[in-house]
């Protein structure tokens, strides 16, 4: 197989994963973007709303580790570095990444989500 097919089966299995994601969690995700919207931490929202489609998609896959607020910052910082790259965050106020009551609402929506799955 050559590298653009590779690429291009990678490209569709990410496709894939991210909308059995959004299917499955589906509550929980439209939680997480409007969340994220309102943050908007680094500043994608005013030019495209779909830019923040990727984060919440691979937030979704980590609930069980958004137990407590320490852990949602650490999961925000580590998909928006993914998704945005380190240097791009290093511009961003850090007051704007660590927002406490950002982390709460997330915290709470992945805590109710494992509740309800949970009964």
């Amino acid at each position: 197989m050559n590298q653009a097919a590779t690429n291009a089966n990678a490209n569709e299995q990410r496709r894939a994963a991210r909308k059995r994601y959004q299917a499955q969690y589906r509550v929980l995700y439209d939680q997480l973007l409007e969340i994220m919207f309102q943050l908007d931490p680094i500043g994608v929202h005013q030019v495209d709303a779909d830019k923040f489609v990727p984060e919440p998609a691979t937030m979704l896959p980590r609930p069980r580790e958004a137990r407590i607020a320490d852990y949602v910052e650490q999961i925000v910082i580590e998909e928006l570095r993914r998704w945005y790259g380190g240097r791009r965050l290093a511009s961003v106020d850090p007051d704007r990444l660590t927002d406490l009551p950002t982390q709460i609402a997330i915290c709470s929506a992945w805590n109710h989500f494992l509740d309800v799955s949970a009964s």
